[in-house]
């Protein structure tokens, strides 16, 4: 029997993208690329969810531009059709960090909180959890009264500031899982350079807020070389999902990746596998009674001189 250990990283997750206000999901295409094409996050599937927001409402139009409610509920079905309560991470950008926290604060309201208990990870960019000043001035020149996205990106919004005290008291400062209640670790980032979203605003009260370096747009842009934004997602995600190395055993098929410190069975045998991110090899650490049984069978495998 003949084992041979890949170096490469299997990480069973899925990922989920929000675009902000004006956008779309074309806005995550150099994170999404980075993301994978990296190694370390192979098998890691990536997700981009889409919802209206167009610059104006258009006249005697037959559609309507839906809130941050209509989105925020509508994030529920799309969630239960792509990641069906596999781990998840949670990435947003600007507005797309309201409408995740108008979701979970209406989950919670409505007792589905143990439905959240897949989501491992929530990462906001540049997010105007304060509202945004720059966005006020803009809505008077447009006419962004009549938006029904614009009125939340106001500052003060009483919706706004509702939704994240629920998402403070029963997300972060939580320790448990219930219907009302679901512990989601939060990494909340601002824009170095934002001048659409402050610091002030992006950070607000959340306790793990910190800054990367790019404007309200180019925090997104992966693939300039002196951005930390992918760096640091794919910290938190190695964090939150970990790396996994393949374990093949010649002719007798692949065996699952193990987790670290774990006992896995190998060829029928429970043997501890832990990978040696020193020597980037595979340890098996096993009772003598395999060990010497794998060695009479290597030596049988031996060619006759």
């Amino acid at each position: 029997m003949q084992l041979r250990a890949t170096e490469t990283s299997l990480i069973d997750a899925d990922l989920v993208l929000i675009h902000g206000f004006w956008s779309s999901p074309a806005t995550w295409d150099q994170v999404a690329e980075r993301v994978q094409a990296d190694l370390d996050l192979r098998g890691l599937r990536v997700h981009r969810f889409r919802y209206e927001s167009p610059k104006l409402p258009m006249p005697f139009a037959a559609t309507r531009i839906p809130d941050y409610n209509d989105v925020a509920q509508s994030l529920r079905s799309y969630l239960a059709a792509t990641v069906s309560g596999r781990d998840t991470a949670i990435v947003t950008h600007s507005q797309g960090g309201l409408i995740l926290q108008r979701f979970l604060a209406w989950m919670l309201n409505e007792g589905y909180g143990q439905e959240l208990a897949s989501v491992k990870l929530v990462l906001m960019l540049a997010c105007p959890n304060e509202g945004s000043e720059f966005s006020r001035s803009i809505r008077k020149m447009a006419g962004f009264g009549r938006h029904a996205q614009a009125r939340d990106l106001q500052v003060l919004s009483s919706d706004v500031t509702d939704a994240r005290r629920t998402v403070l008291r029963q997300v972060v400062y939580t320790d448990t899982v219930s219907a009302r209640e679901c512990r989601i670790p939060f990494r909340v980032y601002a824009g170095r350079s934002d001048r659409i979203v402050t610091r002030a605003s992006a950070q607000s009260v959340f306790p793990e807020a910190e800054t990367l370096p790019g404007d309200h747009s180019s925090i997104l842009h992966a693939a300039q070389a002196d951005n930390l934004t992918f760096p640091t997602l794919k910290r938190h995600l190695v964090e939150t999902f970990g790396q996994r190395p393949a374990i093949t055993v010649t002719g007798d098929g692949a065996v699952a990746p193990p987790s670290p410190d774990s006992t896995e069975p190998v060829n029928g045998e429970n043997v501890v596998v832990r990978w040696n991110p020193d020597s980037r090899t595979v340890d098996f650490i096993t009772t003598p009674d395999v060990a010497l049984s794998w060695i009479r069978e290597l030596r049988e495998e031996q060619p006759d001189e």
